[in-house]
């Protein structure tokens, strides 16, 4: 998928999730300032709430740019730290349990390389009635 395919929230979703999210570092900022209504990073997170707000509800239109370059940095992103993040996985959790089934001797599987010459398995119960065949399993 390239780039330039994604498909794109509305410009009216994006502005209120972006004013939604200066809002809250907005109260953040205001809750850990040290004298109260002070935090100048406080105020500009304000205005920027307000001015995304203001532009969702009113022209969001206008969000067109930003919105593209946000899902663009959303897809850069993905193209990067997928990559690692699976390999975290399957180095740390999946190799790791493998290596420890291997070694207690456990084989899921049953690929055993002295294995029967056939792999069908033995049925235990000699029921030959009908509804037995039904749950074969």
């Amino acid at each position: 998928m390239r780039i330039s395919e994604i498909e794109l929230p509305s410009n009216r979703k994006f502005g209120l999730f972006f004013a939604g999210v200066f809002a809250l570092a907005t109260a953040y900022f205001f809750y850990h300032s040290t004298p109260p209504l002070t935090s100048v990073s406080a105020w500009v997170c304000a205005a920027l709430a307000l001015g995304f707000l203001t532009l969702a509800l009113t022209i969001p239109d206008i969000l067109l740019p930003l919105n593209r370059l946000w899902m663009q940095l959303g897809a850069v992103l993905g193209m990067i730290f997928s990559p690692i993040v699976l390999a975290i996985l399957f180095f740390g959790v999946f190799t790791p349990i493998a290596l420890l089934m291997r070694l207690f001797g456990r084989d899921e599987l049953r690929l055993i390389m002295h294995a029967p010459a056939t792999h069908w398995k033995e049925r235990t119960s000699q029921d030959m009635s009908a509804p037995a065949f039904k749950r074969q399993f």
